[in-house]
């Protein structure tokens, strides 16, 4: 969907509808990429993508990180992509 943004992924389909409602709460219009696909096989896809409108992403956010739902650590490139960029720099490539 155009105008979304991805704010956190989830592999339970129980913490995306509590992360969903409390987003919700606040007047945050929140959806759900994979969430039926999901719903028996959670990381079938990767997971729940809970998405919310670009302009209010900063907000979600904020609000998601002051509730404890996402961690600073949690915007850190895991350990593979770090691998992959190391490598990519090796052979010229930004």
């Amino acid at each position: 969907m155009e105008g979304l943004v991805t704010v956190r992924t989830f592999s339970l389909s129980t913490e995306f509808e509590m992360a969903k409602s409390y987003l919700e709460s606040f007047e945050i219009e929140c959806f759900g990429q994979d969430e039926i696909i999901n719903r028996d096989y959670v990381n079938a896809n990767g997971g729940i993508k809970l998405q919310v409108r670009t302009e209010q992403a900063e907000e979600a956010v904020k609000i998601l990180m002051e509730a404890g739902y996402l961690k600073p650590e949690d915007f850190e490139p895991i350990a593979e992509m770090k691998w992959v960029t190391k490598i990519l720099k090796w052979f010229g490539v930004k």
